[in-house]
């Protein structure tokens, strides 16, 4: 997770739109093989530590961003793509404003992320 001043994405280079936001905490989600069988405590773990980490650098905004494609012990994409919406939901549900980059493809993205070691935050479970 980072703290961002500022985040932008756009699907294509040759492209000339792209999607901007500001202050933001950016969320890098990597589903693994075995998050599947222990969904429910996945779920709820990630949205408490978004949540912490928002209310301590004082961000609403949430940017939720697949990151599938470093790894070999990946979750099936159709089951990180509904854990990611499900984020996605609960986030929204508890008042956050919430953003998501499309699940699946590659983008050309900019980033600025803060300086306090808050900025930089990882979890794993």
């Amino acid at each position: 997770m980072f703290h961002l001043e500022s985040f932008w994405f756009r699907q294509n280079e040759s492209e000339e739109e792209k999607t901007q936001l500001g202050e933001s905490v950016l969320v890098w989600i990597h589903s693994e093989a075995n998050d599947m069988a222990n969904r429910t405590s996945v779920l709820r773990k990630m949205v408490k530590n978004i949540r912490w980490l928002s209310q301590k650098v004082s961000c609403n905004r949430v940017i939720l961003h697949s990151f599938a494609h470093l790894d070999e012990n990946k979750a099936e994409p159709d089951f990180a793509a509904v854990l990611i919406d499900d984020v996605a939901v609960k986030l929204h549900q508890q008042g956050f404003e919430v953003n998501m980059v499309p699940f699946g493809h590659f983008f050309e993205f900019d980033m600025h992320v803060k300086g306090p070691s808050l900025a930089k935050v990882f979890k794993q479970f």
